[in-house]
């Protein structure tokens, strides 16, 4: 008879994650694009932004596959990596400071001493890209930088007061942003620091509490304008602070370092009936 599945349920500053152990293969028995789908379904089944799964690496101390709620996989998370790194340390499968493979490159993390966590993002260390992008039958300046994955950094008055839900799914498909689209960042200057920033999410197709990925990007561009200096205070939709450490010297390693909280809410077993529903 197979077993339950043992899984955490962690969340970085809002952006939560179902994290599992798969180096022995366990997870990987069932069809991982459909199971992150059933289970990331929020009242159905555990509910998350994503399913993060821990793997043997040759080239790290482990490696993370990163789910999309929608089942599509990604490339770089960085709230999930920060959660990754939790749970490995957790789990003891790596110590205080860590290297994981992402299919962005190897990063480092840092458990730190007050319980946040501190993870490489990459990035380019070419200036943020200027255009307009087609949304609501106007065009709408913003900055596009890529931190793993691509980000479109739109500059509002009230954050408050944007349709993040609307705006945000328009302007993520915008031609101008290619095939497959950007994820939406909506950040004030005027309010800050710490600045607030929502985040419209590819893969979840919808905003997040925060967003790592879309922070860091917030803040190169941030920094880029003159606004920011080296070390960028960010407030996200949860009402968290991450904090964004810039430093181009870092020749041959990423460019930024993130840091917030990563919270254990809950650890539990996924009952074979759980299974069978998700996949369904």
């Amino acid at each position: 008879m197979a077993e339950d599945l043992e899984f955490y349920k962690i969340t970085g500053a809002g952006n939560d994650f179902i994290l599992g152990d798969n180096r022995h293969g366990r997870w990987a028995a069932h069809p991982l694009e459909r199971l992150s789908r059933g289970l990331c379904r929020r009242a159905l089944s555990v509910g998350a932004d994503g399913l993060i799964l821990i793997e043997n690496s040759n080239r790290a101390r482990f490696r993370i596959r990163i789910f999309n709620s929608d089942g599509t996989q990604t490339r770089m998370c960085g709230n999930g990596a920060r959660c990754a790194a939790r749970f490995a340390f957790l789990k003891v499968i790596a110590g205080r400071q860590m290297t994981m493979e992402t299919p962005s490159g190897v990063l480092e993390a840092e458990i730190l001493s007050n319980g946040a966590v501190r993870v490489e993002v990459p990035g380019s260390a070419e200036n943020p890209r200027r255009l307009e992008i087609t949304g609501g039958g106007r065009r709408i300046p913003c900055l596009l930088t890529h931190t793993g994955v691509p980000h479109a950094v739109v500059f509002v008055k009230d954050v408050e007061k944007v349709p993040v839900a609307s705006l945000g799914a328009m302007l993520r498909r915008a031609p101008e942003l290619g095939a497959e689209g950007a994820n939406v960042d909506f950040v004030s200057v005027e309010d800050g620091p710490p600045f607030p920033v929502r985040t419209f999410e590819r893969g979840v197709e919808g905003e997040t509490l925060a967003c790592g990925t879309g922070v860091t990007a917030a803040a190169r561009v941030l920094r880029h304008l003159g606004k920011a200096g080296d070390r960028v205070e960010m407030r996200v939709r949860s009402g968290q602070v991450l904090a964004v450490e810039i430093d181009p010297s870092r020749v041959g390693k990423p460019l930024f370092r993130l840091t917030g909280e990563a919270r254990v809410v809950y650890r539990g077993y996924l009952s074979q009936e759980s299974l069978a529903e998700a996949l369904a």
